[in-house]
């Protein structure tokens, strides 16, 4: 699991430290620093939209078919 933290320091809010928990083998959770920011990769923004578009696309098919048989 990815989580953020920030730390306040002198008044001022620093962060978000981005950590990645796990366990290990012997079943303890521990944490590892991934940076200040977490990079998305443009593979995985273009197969979301991708996803996206054919989901809206097959679900307008199934209502038109829908639609078709009840009128």
């Amino acid at each position: 699991m990815v989580h953020k933290r920030y730390v306040m320091k002198n008044g001022k809010l620093h962060g978000p430290y981005i950590y990645h928990s796990y366990r290990d083998k012997d079943g303890k959770v521990k944490k590892r620093y991934l940076g200040k920011h977490v990079e998305i990769s443009k593979a995985g923004v273009f197969l979301a939209i991708a996803f996206s578009f054919a989901m809206l696309f097959s679900f307008g098919m199934i209502v038109r078919i829908f639609l078709r048989f009840i009128l």
